[in-house]
């Protein structure tokens, strides 16, 4: 009785009663349920209270391993099936869906990190919803100020009540505030366009005084930020097309496509950065066709598998090359045809 008893009170001390599990009789069906049930913590932990003395140790052993590969196996298909999710814009679900799996596993570090990392994309998005809704609603208020402000020389502030302006001044009062709040977390983040705008849109609005104050300070912030990161970026890639000027290797072709991205996502529009984009490009194009015209070269020369390799980088650079992908394939013809000649049995 009093060893029952402390196996009870043992067993207060572990998650899923694993001790008492372990004394079970019909032990190994007991793990197959719960490996059926993907309760692969409880069946694990149970495995890890059997004693070498037990009858069925070194199935359960083996069936350990069958375990943690199952488990691992579920993670995976966990962690898809929530990008999934998220893909389709099941956001909750996709949130759900980890934190259950979570309960049934050893190890959880893969999935609170992807869990964390989701929770982080998802705070962008939301943050992106709330300006949109915000951006609109400004907007609107500000579409109907003129008429608002015809109104309030024509009516008393009595009869004003009525027409609800100063419901609609009180409106225009909180977005302003709002979109004020908003303009220091985005120049907080550095979104220093997003700032910008919730500011223009804070002072179309007419606020007070304070806050305009407030507004003007933080633009002014922002230029002399963006000023300064301008001068950045223009030094940075002044010194990349003196490393062109010197030569035209894969990194440095390479460098050069993700810097013209770079620059078209930053501000497309300045004319310093459309002129850089052109001097870029032009390095682009030059840079490619030498690196294909090498290639042209080693394959005359029978290299083919040199000039392949060539070409496939030359596919990242400039996947719209018109000759790039009948010489891709012309080349992977002759390596597969030479490599079954080379496969064929001698006679």
């Amino acid at each position: 009785m009093k060893i029952r008893i402390l196996i009870i009170f043992l067993s207060l001390s572990f998650s899923g009663c694993t001790l008492i599990y372990s004394h079970s009789e019909n032990l190994p069906e007991r793990i197959n349920q719960w490996v059926s049930e993907k309760r692969y913590k409880v069946a694990l932990n149970t495995i890890d209270y059997i004693k070498p003395t037990h009858k069925d140790y070194q199935l359960l052993q083996k069936k350990k391993v069958f375990i943690l590969n199952t488990m691992r196996s579920y993670e995976s298909s966990a962690i898809e099936k929530s990008n999934q999710l998220v893909n389709q814009g099941n956001w909750l679900s996709a949130l759900k869906l980890l934190e259950d799996v979570k309960e049934n596993l050893i190890d959880t570090t893969n999935i609170e990190n992807h869990h964390s990392k989701l929770l982080k994309k998802r705070e962008q998005i939301i943050t992106v919803y709330e300006d949109n809704i915000l951006n609109s609603q400004a907007n609107d208020l500000l579409n109907k100020m003129e008429v608002y402000e015809r109104i309030k020389k024509i009516v008393s502030p009595d009869e004003s009540n009525d027409l609800g302006i100063s419901t609609f001044d009180n409106m225009r009062k909180e977005a302003s505030l709002k979109l004020a709040n908003r303009s220091e977390r985005h120049f907080a983040k550095g979104s220093y366009d997003n700032a910008l705008t919730s500011i223009e849109l804070a002072l179309n609005l007419n606020p007070n005084k304070n806050i305009v104050s407030d507004l003007n300070n933080i633009k002014k912030r922002i230029n002399n930020k963006i000023k300064i990161k301008k001068t950045s970026y223009v030094k940075e890639i002044k010194q990349l097309l003196n490393k062109l000027s010197q030569g035209y290797s894969h990194d440095i072709l390479k460098e050069t496509k993700e810097k013209i991205i770079w620059l078209n996502k930053i501000k497309a529009n300045e004319k310093v950065y459309l002129k850089l984009i052109k001097r870029l490009e032009k390095h682009l194009k030059a840079g490619v066709k030498q690196h294909f015209e090498a290639a042209r070269k080693l394959y005359s020369e029978g290299k083919t598998q040199e000039a392949l390799s060539i070409w496939l980088d030359l596919k990242e650079l400039d996947p719209e090359h018109p000759k790039l992908q009948s010489h891709i394939k012309r080349a992977e013809k002759i390596i597969n045809k030479l490599e079954k000649l080379s496969n064929k049995p001698k006679k």
